[in-house]
Order: structure tokens, then sequence, then C-alpha cells
């Protein structure tokens, strides 16, 4: 494997000119696969490239000496996009081991092209993972971001949605996304090779899915191309649908098959740690019964010391921006039948952290219907733990929901920062001082370790400074 170990891939910029005059558009990067529970490990490699074909292997080992190579089993899809064909390509990783560094390297025509190496998940009792969303945008801030996360080591990165802007078009992720955490270069300017050796897992944000019109973007819908995550999910009919040219629709659902609409909602376990992804966009139906259904199973049936559910659109948000986005609300009393310890969000440009809460929607006189006003407000009785602080008393009675959409995109309201004499919102009913965090004048990511029943969150400027600890125990 000595020959692994010394291959040097230099990819300076977005599109790399091979030496047989075939342009690689964007580089090989890692995606956590179909790989949901912890039964078995796979890992999946993609790359995409110009229309000229080329004959790739990839091959992969246990990063110790002697290990025998594996051959990736290697797919292609013909994107026949916007007048332009490009070829996407994925290598399926199984049979892997847990808790095992690996080595891989791509091969075109026999020649070594990209190499690379990744840990698999863990099966111990603890994590280390970063989460942030908002983030797409090719801005400095998020190559800042990008390069901080990078020297964290986390195991994975979680995204809250709004992965690119503005319509999760395929080339909004090569000029906007990609660049960021596919760096060769390792700086602040630049960013750093995340996505070569960590899992990316994503979710849908609102921007997300504003190119589901083909008849105007007919390369949209682009995180079912570029994404690979687990198939677990519920077969929903709450999700999003192309419109426009059924051609382009046909071939859209062709080159996405099984992805599409199956990535929509998923869950998977990392060492004791599982969470539950949800579409909380504007079609979803946070309480679509086969939706709740297949949650109430998911969450019931982990045996993981922390379930923690994510989504892009917050409930439970003290800033000016999409304060009425409030539709995901009405989930709490599930999530907190279900024992969630955390809800992550993103949406609002900004970190927040709210204290430990529950919250029983209102009801119409009936009692059969939760009111839902016409901005989107939903009122309620909320109860919160004000004794917990995260340091002395760690042990919270309640979920305590964050926001952290500080990933890279401009920030919102940064004048609220640190003040909550202005966070205040309309009637008891609606807002109470639930929020007992809020930082919105500098951008940031979360940091989440675990060790058995301690569960430790960190959120951390592009700098490394660190704006915000509390401990969960249990």
């Amino acid at each position: 494997m000595k020959h692994l170990l010394s291959l040097k891939l230099v990819l300076f910029c977005l599109t790399i000119q091979t030496s047989l005059g075939q342009t690689l558009l964007v580089p090989p990067y890692l995606q956590p696969g179909n790989a949901p529970t912890l039964a078995r490990e796979s890992k999946v490699l993609l790359w995409q490239t110009d229309s000229i074909p080329g004959k790739y292997q990839v091959e992969f080992a246990l990063k110790t000496p002697g290990s025998k190579l594996a051959s990736g089993k290697i797919t292609q899809n013909a994107l026949k996009l916007k007048n332009k064909t490009t070829l996407l390509y994925r290598a399926s990783l199984t049979g892997l081991k847990f808790d095992a560094e690996y080595t891989y390297r791509v091969l075109l025509n026999g020649a070594p092209l990209a190499n690379g190496t990744f840990t698999t998940r863990t099966k111990k009792n603890e994590t280390r993972f970063v989460v942030f969303g908002d983030c797409g945008t090719g801005s400095l801030q998020q190559a800042e971001i990008a390069y901080q996360v990078y020297q964290q080591k986390p195991q994975f990165v979680l995204i809250t949605g709004d992965n690119v802007y503005s319509y999760g078009l395929e080339n909004e992720y090569r000029k906007n996304f990609f660049p960021a955490y596919t760096s060769d270069e390792i700086s602040p300017q630049k960013g750093a090779p995340l996505m070569k050796s960590i899992p990316f897992y994503m979710i849908l944000g609102n921007h997300d899915i504003y190119g589901a019109k083909f008849e105007k973007y007919p390369d949209g819908l682009a995180y079912f191309y570029y994404s690979d995550q687990p198939l677990n999910g519920p077969s929903s009919e709450f999700v999003v649908k192309p419109s426009g040219d059924e051609t382009l629709i046909k071939n859209f659902v062709s080159n996405t098959k099984p992805r599409y609409p199956k990535m929509s909602n998923y869950s998977f376990d990392h060492g004791n740690v599982h969470i539950a992804c949800l579409d909380a966009n504007s079609y979803a139906n946070p309480l679509d019964p086969v939706l709740v259904q297949w949650l109430a199973q998911d969450l019931q049936n982990s045996k993981a010391d922390w379930k923690i559910v994510t989504y892009h659109q917050p409930g439970f948000n003290s800033s000016k921006a999409h304060y009425n986005d409030q539709i995901m609300r009405l989930l709490a009393p599930v999530l907190e039948e279900l024992e969630v310890d955390m809800v992550l969000t993103g949406h609002v440009h900004n970190y927040q952290r709210t204290r430990p809460l529950t919250f029983q929607p209102k009801r119409d006189e009936s009692g059969a219907r939760y009111m839902i006003s016409e901005e989107g407000r939903v009122d309620g009785k909320f109860t919160l733990d004000e004794s917990y602080d995260g340091m002395t008393n760690t042990i919270p009675k309640g979920i305590i929901y964050i926001v952290t959409g500080a990933g890279g995109a401009g920030l919102y309201d940064p004048t609220l920062s640190g003040k909550p004499e202005l966070w205040v919102q309309g009637t008891a009913e609606n807002w109470v001082p639930f929020t007992t965090k809020l930082i919105s004048d500098i951008h940031s990511f979360t940091l989440i370790e675990t060790a058995g029943k301690k569960l430790v969150l960190k959120q951390m400027d592009g700098k490394g400074n660190v704006l915000d600890n509390i401990t969960i125990t249990k």
C-alpha cells in the first residue's frame, strides 16, 4: 500500500484538464451512501467530468501494511442539462469494517488521478461531528468556516439545508459549493479538502428546491445528483415535485434513481448518536401520518444514547428574519414523546440556542385541529426549564433547539446579537423568552462531541473562538 500513500493529487482549481483531454469538473469526494444503521458500513465516491468518457477504476484498502485491494463498483450517469452533457460517476465502496482507516485511489485509463483516506463510522459510545447550514455562496466566510472545520477533525459534517445558493442548481454546486470543501489549498481564503475524507450528510432547504421548475432551471434539484444519503426514509407524498418539460423530468428521475425522492427524509447512526433528517419545506406536512409513523418507529427502535432531529426551518426562532415560519412547531409534542434530546436547524443566518422547552400547540374550539395563522404562526403553551445552564445544571427538562445557519451566507439581524431585550416577539402565546443565546454578527458552526451519557456543544467562529459552550448529561 506504500504506492497508495505516495500518490499526490494536484487539483488547484475547480476544472482540471487530465492528460487525456478530459476535463474534471468536480474532483472525487466522499458521501455516506446507503448505510443508515450500524449493521453494515459502506461509502460512495463521486466525481464529475465533461462529456469525454474515460475508463475509470477505484481501488481501496485498509490502511495497514499488506492489506488486500478491493475494487469499487462504478456507475455513470450522463447529465444532459442546458445543452451540455457531463458525466457523473459513482463508485460504491462496500464491505467496509467499522472503526477503520482506509485509503483509496481513482485511476483513469490505468493512471492515478486522485487518492485519499477516510475513517469509517464508529461503533464506540462516542462521536465528534460538525453542524452548519446556509453555506454554499462561494463567500470568503464559507471558505473560512470550511478551513476551521477541517482543523477540528470531525467524523462527519451535517448541513442543515440551503447547501447552495440561490436555486440548488448543478452549476451553482460547482461554483459555490465544491471549491470550499474540496480545495487542496488549506487556508482561510480557499477552504480545505474536507469532502475528500469526511462524509457530508445534507438535507433540503428552501433554496435547494427553488430550481424545481425545470422550464426555467433545467439543472435544478441538484441535491439529488450530488448527494448520496441513506435511503431508509418513508414514501411520503409530501415531497418536492419537478415541473416543466416532461423529457427533462423523465431524465431527472432516471438519473437520480433511487435517490429521488427517498433522500428527502432519512436517518442514520454514528457511534452513540441517532439523527433523523427531515424535509421541512413549504410542501411538507410535519404531521403527515406516513412521516410521523416512520419517525416514531425510527426513534423508538434506536438504541443510541442521543436522539437528534434536524430540519431546515426552525419553529422556535427569536430573530426578526423568518419569524413567522413556525409550522414545525406542530411536531414538538411528537418529538417530546419520542424523547428527542436536540433539534438542529438552519434557515435563519445566525446562531441561536433555546432553553430546554416543551410546547403544546393551540387547538381550535373542537380540539380536533391545531390552529395556524395566515402568516404561519403557531400559538401554544410553552414550558421552559430555566434552571438548566449547561454548566452546573446539565440535565435538561425538554428539548434544546439550535439554529446554526451562519455557515457562509450573509448574516441576518446582526444588531440583535447578545441583546435579549430586542428578541421579544408578539404575545405570550407565540413568544416567551425561550432563546438564551443569539449570536448574529459573526459566521459560525456547531461542534458536538458525545462520550457515553455526556454531550458537549460548542459554537465556534471561523477563527476558532468558542462563542457558546454547554454540556448535557443523562
